[in-house]
């Protein structure tokens, strides 16, 4: 058998890019006539005038179909030009532009790390077939317009890959744990300068609704949480299931709270590595560990596997790649047939826990910690 896969290396290679494109492409035609997510709606109401948040805050609901619209004031600003054709059209747009960033990170990524064409290709075929991937484009989601944001000052050092990055604000549950990095790092000036789009989207959206800019900069983490949105696979979930049982706001707030503090410590721990890549692969670990995240949002996993690539004769390496090669292609299936999800979403996130540190402590044997 393992002579027959050595002698035919090329034709598997070429069957399996054969098999990615079918399954990609059927990808795209879901995305065509689905796109629930995509944040239409709410961006075409906030063009005409009208503050989406108040009016779902008031009303206890969204308008069309699962747009919630609970994302930062600046998405809905930059959405315009979207806005400007009917549904149909606008969610094929965003197809397009989900296969734009599908492309985009992965080459970005291999091409930050030096790796070979023979890799590149096949973490591509990883990246265009697993389930986040084609479940962001089927449902018209963020996942990849975060992640490709939130890349930038890790890959780029310009001022412009610091400005862009502000985009992955939008997505609050993820997007902060770039700016509490800056915080703890104390690298105020790209600070300042990821929170200008932020800003600016904020002024642009209070003024264009001619809203209260004080309540207005709440409100959509009052609709966020006036939603209640949570999973079983996350410290913030965890706690609302089990602690808190209340929809009061306070207690909500306070969980928030101590998230955060929790999540410093692990800021703090994955700054003492030297490598930026590895930092920055941890780092987009914490979102999925400390807030509630749909399948989609696991694309954040990617920049570890292709991290591991680097030198897969690493044990910890190893770990790494099949860790998510797992969740990519068997997690969702092996959770159905369990049918417990109140065990196995709690046992991943243990697992990723132990991912951060099991990497910080190989490096540390390795002698790549600041002491």
């Amino acid at each position: 058998m393992k002579n027959f896969l050595v002698q035919n290396k090329k034709i598997i290679f070429y069957f399996l890019i054969f098999i990615t494109i079918i399954s990609f492409f059927d990808t795209i035609r879901k995305g065509f006539i689905n796109g629930c997510d995509f944040q239409w709606q709410p961006s075409v109401l906030f063009w005409e005038g009208i503050n989406h948040y108040a009016k779902f805050i008031k009303n206890g609901k969204s308008d069309f179909l699962c747009q919630g619209g609970e994302y930062g004031h600046l998405l809905h600003v930059i959405l315009y030009p979207y806005t400007l054709f009917k549904w149909e059209i606008a969610r094929s747009l965003w197809v397009v532009t989900n296969v734009f960033f599908t492309f985009a990170i992965p080459l970005l990524i291999c091409k930050k790390l030096q790796l070979s064409n023979y890799k590149t290709i096949i973490l591509l075929l990883i990246f265009i077939t697993c389930y986040p991937t084609r479940m962001t484009i089927n449902y018209g989601q963020q996942s990849l317009f975060i992640l490709f944001f939130i890349m930038l000052p890790f890959l780029f050092k310009s001022s412009l890959a610091g400005f862009f990055s502000g985009f992955s604000s939008v997505k609050y549950t993820t997007g902060y744990v770039l700016f509490l990095n800056f915080l703890i790092t104390k690298d105020f000036k790209k600070l300042f300068i990821a929170l200008i789009p932020y800003i600016l989207g904020w002024i642009i959206y209070f003024s264009y609704t001619n809203s209260n800019p004080v309540i207005n900069f709440f409100e959509p983490i009052q609709w966020s949480l006036q939603k209640n949105y949570i999973r079983d696979g996350d410290i913030y979930s965890l706690l609302q299931i089990y602690f808190v049982k209340d929809y009061n706001l306070y207690l909500k707030y306070l969980s928030i709270i101590f998230v955060f503090i929790l999540n410093v410590f692990f800021l703090f721990k994955i700054n003492k590595l030297n490598d930026n890549f590895l930092k920055m692969s941890l780092i987009l670990i914490c979102p999925l560990i400390f807030f509630p995240h749909s399948n989609y949002d696991y694309v954040l996993l990617f920049p570890i596997a292709a991290y591991s690539l680097l030198n897969f004769d690493l044990f910890i390496n190893k770990i790494n790649f099949f860790f998510v090669i797992y969740f990519y292609y068997f997690s969702r299936l092996i959770k159905h047939l369990l049918n417990i999800d109140w065990l196995y979403q709690p046992l991943i996130l243990i697992i990723m826990i132990l991912l951060i540190f099991l990497n910080i402590r190989a490096r540390q044997e390795q002698g790549e910690i600041i002491l």
